[in-house]
């Protein structure tokens, strides 16, 4: 195993070094200055395993690796300063081993540096550690296409989203442009924000997505400067005036905050990726990179008859098999199978459950205008497939009466345990198929995450008829249906798919009028009905 020295113990130096000493390799670090721990609050053991360096070379030999993390500088002038980077890497050259740069340099400042590796870092500083282990983005310059790279970056190639290997200017661009373009977004977003004020209409148009919503202007280590210095290097000879405008019109907005106190901060990690990476082990992750390769795709395309035939002599799934089934999944590990979307995947505990309950109960509840009538404290809900009551617990916020069914006894039990003291909810454990209340009870019926489990037409036309039978005239049902090509016939999440006009004639056909729907995403179909 290498032993690894990190140059520049800076905030990029250091979750370089905790991510490598989690790994299990061998870490000393050397700076010029004592550090400031930037991530002792989860990592203060591992700091203790992480030796500091009285001389640069004093670990120095074949089985060595530098990682060279140390900062740039912008000038007034826009003129990229890396003195520091450059006497650090003349500081190296008397070694016997190699070299990883990982600071950020412009292409046309990389044929001054001696290095052998050039390996931009896509981090944000809250999560740097965690995005060194599972990397969104991991870029590979190699100046030598002969020199064979060491194991832990083969390991982080693994577990990263994407990959790219070429020469060390081409790295640098695509993180100058994945800078550039997240710069831009906020700028164009905040700038027309400005002018609007009206966050509604920008949210409607893109969702609320990392870097795309009216906020503060963009700040922090990277931003500014990156955008700053790259359109300063290439001012003199190209059509930079887009990226001009983007600096210049954060450094506007930067004014105009000053009386906007309410606007969220613009910082995103790539916690899309996160949440679709939680929990998941170096296994899965391999066979899903495997799977996503184009003649992989073919193969199964073209062999997916006979999955199909599988699938036929398959026997339907019952409603006692589903039972038995949630019921399993909620001895393992309640939690998780309660929202496996949850960020920290099967290592989810109580307060960030609690957490994603509360962040989906504003997104889908309070925050539904269609809603907004029902939420006077008056109305009477039941939420179908309440799991552990992740989202049943604020219902009583906004209703008089709440009422929550899950087809797991596992789970109403476990879930009456976590929500013991909180009044007017009422838990039941449910058959699948019929709802114990009476006809015209509820004001509002919602569903979520759990009718996509529905292993039949048939059960969910009926299911349709009991939502239906149990709503107030007048009622709504807000419900979240599977959509697009969904698990096969052995998976336990498998259920049934639903196009938008396939769930309008299912609901219409149960006597609703058919409100609505939105297709979330590509397995996600939300539908409004009225009785």
């Amino acid at each position: 195993m290498e032993n690894i020295v990190v140059v520049g113990f800076g905030w990029v130096g250091q979750a370089n070094a905790l991510a490598l000493r989690r790994m299990g390799y061998p870490v000393f670090y050397y700076d010029i200055v004592p550090p400031v721990l930037r991530y002792a609050k989860d990592n203060a053991g591992l700091y203790g395993e992480i030796s500091p360096l009285q001389n640069i070379l004093e670990r120095d030999s074949q089985n060595t690796w530098y990682i060279v993390s140390i900062g740039d500088r912008v000038k007034e002038d826009g003129t990229q300063d890396i003195t520091l980077i450059k006497k650090a890497l003349e500081s190296l050259k008397p070694a016997r081993s190699r070299v990883i740069l990982r600071s950020t340099v412009l292409p046309q400042n990389l044929k001054a540096l001696d290095f052998d590796f050039y390996v931009p870092e896509f981090l944000h500083e809250r999560h740097a550690v965690e995005e060194c282990l599972n990397p969104h983005y991991f870029v590979l310059g190699r100046k030598d296409a002969s020199l064979a790279e060491p194991s832990f970056l083969s390991a982080w190639q693994l577990h990263a989203r994407k990959v790219f290997k070429g020469t060390p200017e081409q790295a640098s661009y695509i993180k100058y442009l994945s800078n550039l373009w997240n710069a831009t977004r906020v700028a164009f977003i905040n700038e027309f924000g400005d002018l609007t004020r009206d966050e509604a209409v920008i949210d409607f148009v893109f969702e609320k997505k990392n870097y795309l919503r009216y906020g503060q202007a963009f700040g922090g280590h990277c931003l500014p400067k990156d955008l700053f210095a790259f359109w300063s290097a290439h001012a003199t000879n190209k059509n930079i005036e887009l990226l001009r405008a983007a600096y210049l019109s954060n450094e506007l907005h930067k004014k105009n905050e000053v009386g906007y106190s309410s606007l969220p901060e613009w910082f995103s990690s790539w916690e899309e990726e996160g949440a679709a990476l939680g929990g998941i082990g170096s296994g899965t992750l391999i066979w899903n990179k495997f799977n996503s390769m184009p003649p992989v795709q073919a193969t199964r395309k073209k062999l997916r008859f006979l999955v199909n035939a599988v699938a036929r002599v398959i026997p339907e799934r019952s409603l006692g098999d589903v039972k038995e089934i949630w019921n399993d999944l909620a001895r393992k590990n309640a939690r998780y199978f309660t929202n496996t979307k949850t960020p920290s995947g099967r290592d989810v505990n109580e307060f960030e459950l609690r957490k994603t309950g509360l962040v989906d109960y504003e997104k889908y509840i309070s925050g539904d205008a269609m809603l907004a009538p029902l939420l006077q404290n008056q109305s009477s809900v039941l939420e179908i497939g309440c799991g552990l009551g992740r989202m049943t617990e604020f219902f009583p916020r906004h209703f008089a009466k709440t009422a929550a069914i899950d087809i797991s006894d596992v789970m109403v039990e476990s879930a009456k345990k976590r929500l013991v003291g909180i009044k007017n909810i009422d838990l039941k454990i449910s058959d699948g198929k019929n709802i114990a209340f009476s006809d015209n009870h509820f004001n509002l019926v919602f569903s979520y995450q759990t009718l996509q489990h529905v292993p039949a037409h048939e059960i969910l036309a009926e299911k349709f008829k009991e939502i239906y039978r149990t709503l107030k005239p007048g009622g709504i049902a807000k419900l979240h249906l599977r959509a697009g090509r969904g698990p096969y016939k052995w998976h336990w999440a498998y259920g049934v798919s639903l196009t938008p006009a396939e769930a309008k004639q299912l609901a219409e056909s149960a006597g609703f009028k058919f409100i609505k729907h939105e297709i979330e995403d590509s397995k996600s179909l939300w539908i409004w009905l009225e009785k």
